[in-house]
């Protein structure tokens, strides 16, 4: 605490006021060291929008089956998906496309713009040209002005 009486004799400061100024100035340290914490933390990766999901079949009956009825059909070369109108549980139903993949496409098109080309889907964070060639033949892009 001598340090303390020093410092109040620098600045001509009352113990009262050294005292109630020592608090203050933990608490700002505090806040600069939380601070650059959460600028030096880099969110995790999602796993579930860089691996395709591994169908695996069990004995029995699986909790997912109750959703197979509301789940949407998978889409085919014949019948393909509209990225401008697929919800994000329709885009879950094309393969390599989980949860977190599916929110930013549906958070691109609902902030940038509407996609107008299939080549597009590669400005979206996560799909890369082997995932683009992959989808091709799944996916379409029309108009959503439908009347």
């Amino acid at each position: 605490m001598i340090w303390l009486y020093r410092l109040q004799q620098r600045l001509s400061i009352t113990r009262q006021e050294g005292i109630a100024a020592l608090p203050l100035a933990v608490l700002f340290v505090t806040g600069l060291t939380v601070r650059h914490v959460q600028e030096q933390q880099v969110p995790p990766v999602a796993v579930d929008s860089l691996v395709p999901k591994k169908h695996v079949t069990t004995a029995g009956p699986s909790p997912l089956s109750r959703d197979s009825a509301t789940k949407p059909a998978a889409p085919s070369p014949n019948a393909p998906l509209n990225l401008n109108q697929a919800s994000r549980k329709a885009l879950q139903t094309l393969d390599g496309i989980g949860p977190a993949l599916s929110a930013r496409i549906v958070q691109y098109r609902s902030t940038q713009r509407p996609f107008q080309q299939v080549e597009e889907l590669q400005r979206v964070d996560g799909v890369g040209p082997k995932t683009l060639t992959d989808l091709r033949p799944m996916i379409t892009v029309e108009s959503t002005d439908a009347p």
